[in-house]
């Protein structure tokens, strides 16, 4: 009797184990999951940042707006924002960005 109880509390206590370590592998994958997508989310405003300083830089130098203040601090802005987000260094792995073309009409 004494091995029977003893034999039923240790396959209730590795049904539990069984349970507990297939709920710990479906949070893990679904925490790799959402940060994988926050990651790409990053990449993405990175890539939006990067290609509003490069068409800031392009109209700045425009001969219109040449030497404007508000555009060189927007533009000042910009390269700081840029810099900020360098610091995540998500590009270290992908540099294929898509960058915006700009073309002129």
């Amino acid at each position: 009797m004494n091995s029977l109880m003893i034999m039923v509390v240790l396959v209730i206590s590795l049904l539990f184990s069984i349970i507990i370590n297939m709920f710990l592998l479906w949070y893990s994958w679904k925490s790799l999951q959402q940060l994988t997508y926050y990651e790409e989310e990053l990449r993405e405003v990175v890539g939006a940042i990067q290609n509003f300083t490069n068409h800031l830089e392009i109209v700045y130098e425009m001969e219109m707006f040449y030497g404007d203040e508000t555009l060189r601090h927007l533009l000042e802005h910009a390269r700081d924002l840029t810099q900020v987000f360098s610091q995540y260094d998500v590009e270290s792995e992908d540099d294929d960005i898509d960058e915006l073309e700009i073309t002129d009409e």
